[in-house]
Formats: structure tokens, sequence, C-alpha cells
């Protein structure tokens, strides 16, 4: 039921942000139509100064009486594709900032700072639709239509959507607790929020024996009973749904009734009709998300703390290959010219090719420009006792700024990062993609700290945070550090952000050796 509560608060922001959107553009429309007339009213009078304004006042009606006329519907009917654009670039814009999780609470300027924010990115989306269909449309109806659209955003979330919530007819849904009090109090605060408005938390059945409770806990929720009074609360009570929370410390020691009993309280429940949500406490509050999953006809808790939105994750991959391919092809005589410059100013082959771990421990060839001496690897591996004083990198990785075995033209090309233009055949293969921390060597994996070792989880990319936050001028535990920060917050913007950002580092390289 909470589950069905969310999906109405969802569907329910969802419905009154595309009214009010329509609404907007629909204004903005009649608004920018009506301006041309009033403009020309005015022209009258600023013709003739002060008089001409008086003389030509008897016209005013007229300008009402054709804004009055003008029909919406007619106007803005050759221009309803545009709508058609903005509504699903404005929403995808909004869901991105988390404007429609439930749990968010966020303050009426915040909330209309996400609403602008995706407001403008949802103009930019159908400005770039109107160059590439070459159709010329005001700008004055743009910026209206992001000025009203972004006000009426925020009217529907910060006003309309706990106004309908708050009146919105239906029974009350009475919930218990299976636990303890710490679990009450959480799901009460849970059920504060206008999400979920309608349940009512009527207290709780204490799964450990008899329970102490306190002047302010008996104001928050009763204490209903114990456990193997659990059959008559059900009886006794109105009771919609069932909150089963099963500790961990009851799960690990075999102590505690909850535990001895799980199946038994599930069937009793059953019995009844009641709904039951099951809460394992037994996992850790790690930085993880966790769905529901079936295995055959066991129900399972999967939990994952990598990216595993299926369609996020096939646009990523759509646009790493297309990119990639694109790119292949128009630099081609980029990489000509590069090629040709290795061969004639130093011996050995053009591309350097070696094994770098990627996705889950998976081996494969990585590709790069050759920017050092063909032998560069025993030539570390012979001075590395005498040189790991000029590493500016620990944990195997080694990073010399005036590294002597990288050639005149190797430094050139590792300047600007034109050396790992080879991956994009990597990223063409499937092996990497465009974002994503770099993928290392087999001997740096098996230096990697615990912690160190979720990079792994994701394929390797061309750039990251690291690549446009100092590349070399920053320490190996940051770098991880940065790996894993781009791993929990990843979106398909935060990917866009970082491909213009590294664009801008090429062009002024810091920190590249």
């Amino acid at each position: 039921m909470l589950k069905s509560q969310r999906a109405t608060f969802v569907s329910l922001a969802v419905a009154l942000d595309i009214f009010g959107l329509s609404l907007a553009f629909a204004l903005a429309w009649v608004l920018r139509e009506s301006l041309g007339d009033f403009v020309v009213w005015v022209g009258h009078g600023l013709h003739y100064p002060v008089k001409g304004m008086v003389r030509h006042s008897h016209k005013l009606p007229e300008f009402y009486r054709i804004v009055l006329s003008r029909n919406p519907l007619v106007n803005t009917r050759h221009h309803l594709w545009m709508l058609c654009i903005s509504l699903p670039s404005w929403l995808f814009f909004l869901n991105m900032q988390r404007g429609y999780d439930p749990q968010a609470r966020r303050s009426p300027r915040q909330e209309f700072a996400i609403c602008a924010y995706a407001g403008m990115l949802g103009t930019v989306v159908m400005m770039v639709f109107m160059v590439l269909a070459k159709y010329d449309v005001s700008r004055l109806l743009l910026v209206g239509f992001w000025v009203l659209g972004t006000l009426s955003l925020w009217c529907s979330h910060a006003v309309l959507l706990p106004a309908v919530l708050h009146h919105r007819r239906q029974p009350r849904r009475n919930m218990i607790v299976i636990g303890n009090q710490a679990a009450a109090r959480q799901f009460k605060e849970i059920l504060n929020t206008p999400a979920y408005h309608g349940s009512h938390l009527l207290g709780f059945v204490s799964n450990v024996g008899p329970v102490q409770t306190d002047a302010n806990s008996a104001a928050e929720f009763r204490h209903l009973g114990n456990l193997n009074e659990l059959a008559e609360v059900l009886d006794r009570e109105v009771i919609d749904e069932v909150i089963l929370v099963r500790s961990q410390t009851d799960a690990v020691s075999g102590q505690g009734e909850a535990s001895q009993r799980w199946g038994d309280i599930l069937e009793l429940c059953l019995q009844r009709g009641r709904t039951v949500s099951l809460v394992d406490d037994m996992v850790p509050p790690v930085n993880a998300k966790v769905e529901a999953a079936m295995i055959g006809t066991l129900p399972t808790l999967v939990l994952h703390n990598t990216p595993q939105n299926p369609v996020s994750l096939a646009v990523k991959g759509a646009m790493d290959r297309v990119i990639a391919a694109v790119s292949l092809l128009l630099l081609s005589p980029l990489f000509a010219a590069i090629a040709l410059a290795i061969k004639l100013t130093s011996p050995g082959p053009i591309f350097f090719s070696q094994k770098r771990v990627g996705l889950n421990g998976r081996l494969f060839n990585f590709y790069k420009f050759r920017s050092m001496v063909i032998n560069a690897e025993e030539i570390l591996e012979k001075n590395r006792a005498e040189w790991e004083q000029h590493n500016k990198m620990s944990g195997g990785f080694f990073k010399w700024e005036d590294d002597p075995r990288i050639t005149k033209v190797g430094r050139f090309i590792r300047k600007y990062s034109l050396d790992e233009l080879p991956q994009l055949w990597n990223v063409l293969r499937g092996d990497m993609s465009l974002v994503g921390p770099r993928p290392p060597l087999p001997k740096e994996v098996a230096q990697l700290q615990p912690w160190q070792r979720r990079k792994l989880s994701v394929k390797g990319g061309l750039t990251c945070l690291w690549q446009v936050s100092g590349r070399n001028e920053i320490d190996t535990d940051e770098w991880m550090r940065l790996d894993l920060e781009y791993i929990d917050n990843w979106s398909l913007w935060l990917d866009v952000k970082l491909l213009l950002k590294t664009v801008k580092v090429l062009v002024k390289p810091k920190g590249a050796s």
C-alpha cells in the first residue's frame, strides 16, 4: 500500500505539471500575440507625446477587444509540436532533480530553484529541435514560456500538490508495526510526509516481550501488546496493514519471538486478510539501493550500489557508440597526422596496447597512441627504486611529470590528451564508456584497498571526475574517492556535464602528463 501511495503522489504531481505547463504555454502564446497589438497602440501615443496618448486613448477598448477575441487553441495549433517536445523534456529534467521524490524535503526557495533549472534545460532542448527543424519561433514566446512554466511548476509542487493531498477524500488507512519503539518512531516520521497522507500509525506490537513506554512515546503511538497477543490485537483493532520489522539482533542471535515465529506471523496476518509489508533490518544501512525480486518462487531482496536503471543504461550505451563512431570518422585526419608524427620521430609501433581491467574484472586490450619509448615498462622496472621519489601517485600507480621515457611527440599529445583518442575504438567495441573510472592495470588492481575495488563495478571510461579535477595533481586516495563519487551519483546529465568539462580541460590542459 505504501508503494501505491507513492505512485499516487507521483501520478498526481505529473498530472498537475502537465496541466500547468500546457496552460503556461497557451498563456505565453496569447501574451506574445497580444503584445504586438499593445505596442502598436502605444506607438500612436509615442508619435504624439502626451496629447497623442490622450487623442488615441479611444483605441484602448479596441486593443482589449483584440486580446479577448484571441482563441488560444487556434493560435497555438501550429505550435503544438513544440508543446509535445517541451512537456517530456521539462518533466524529465525535473525528475532528475528529484522533483517527484515524495521523501524529498525542500524549502519553497529550493523548490523554485529546481523548477527554474528544469525549465531552462527543457527550453534548451526545445531550441535545439527548432534549429534542427529550421523553424523560426519567437524568442519572446520561449522566454515567456520558461518564466510562466517555472511559476506553474512551483505552484504545483509548493502549493497545489500539498493542498490536494491534504484535502483528498480517502478512507484513512490504519497501520501497526511489529517491532520495537525505534522502528515505530521511524515509520511515524515517514507517514507524516505528504506522499503518505491518509496513512495512520495506530501503534506497535513488541516482538521482544514487555516494553517500558514513556509519556512522549505513548502520545505518539500506542503499545498495543506483545507478539503472543497479535491475534487479539488484529481482532480488536481496525487495522488495514501490518509492517513487520525483523531486527538484525533477532536474526543473528536466534533470540526473539519475531525470528522464531516468522512464518506463523505472516500466516496469522494473511489469514485475516491484512496486507503485510516486510522490513528486514538485518540488512545494514550501507550506501545501496534495495529492490524486491522473485527467484523462482522465492521472494528476494536485491542490493546494489551501482547504476541499474535499464533505460538510462541503454541510453548511455547508445550515446557511447554513436559519439565514438562519429568522432572516429571526423577525427580521422587528426589520427593520420599523429600517426605520421610518431612514426617519423621514434622507432616502434604507432599504437600502444596493454591489458586493462574492465567491468567486474574483465580483461581487454586497451589502446593509446604510443607516447613513450618501445621498452618503457622494462625501463620503469629497472629504475623504479631510483625514480620512486618522483612518483606523484601511490598504490602501485606511477606518474612522473618529467618521465624520461616520454618522447617529444608523446609529451605534446599527452599535454592535450590526444594519446587517449584510440580508446574511442574501445568505446565502440563496448569495452569502455565515454565517461567512467579509468581502467587500471592488473598489477594495480592487486594493490587496491577493499574500499577502492568498487571502481571495477562499472565500465571504465575516457574521462571522469578525476580527469576534470586536476588529474596528476591529486593523490591516489582522492582519485579513488572521485571515482566512487561518480558511481554513487551517476546520471545521464552527470555524463553530459563531465563531457563538456573535458572539452574545456582539453582546450586549457592542467595536470596532464
